[in-house]
């Protein structure tokens, strides 16, 4: 007749995989905030780079608006406003012209392909995400 049960060395795998796991969650957790904040910033070059193509292909300037106040951009000429998410607490703008309103960053790209120059910086807590525009070919790209 056997004995039913578990061995120790059974029950020590177990609580191995069950310490290596508690020690793994938190970490993945905590990098969340992290993967939003850069897909946040990814979606925003991307549009950048929309309105660079699309300035080119018609002839016609475009631009981005950003409103850090309200954590939303604006696409122009089409007025179309985007709400950044809720993983972004903070934004920092530097460009190379006055923004039109307080608050506000202003990218313009041009049918040559250039475009007014700066950074945006979206933060959450100690987090960053960054983007530049180079001002004398347009060119979008994450800086970290």
């Amino acid at each position: 007749m056997r004995a039913r049960g578990f061995t120790l060395i059974e029950l020590l795998v177990v609580l191995l995989i069950i310490g290596m796991a508690l020690t793994v969650v938190p970490s993945l957790l905590s990098s969340l905030p992290g993967a939003r904040l850069r897909a946040a910033a990814d979606g925003m070059a991307g549009t950048l780079r929309e309105l660079r193509a699309q300035a080119m292909g018609s002839g016609r300037s475009t631009a981005l608006l950003l409103d850090t106040t309200t954590r939303s951009y604006a696409t122009l000429p089409d007025g179309a406003r985007h709400a950044l998410p809720e993983v972004v607490n903070g934004i920092d703008v530097s460009t190379e012209i006055p923004s039109p309103a307080g608050g506000a960053g202003l990218f313009r790209f041009f049918p040559d392909g250039t475009a007014t120059g700066g950074v945006i910086t979206l933060r959450h807590d100690g987090r960053a995400a960054s983007i530049g525009v180079a001002w004398l070919t347009g060119r979008v790209r994450r800086l970290d």
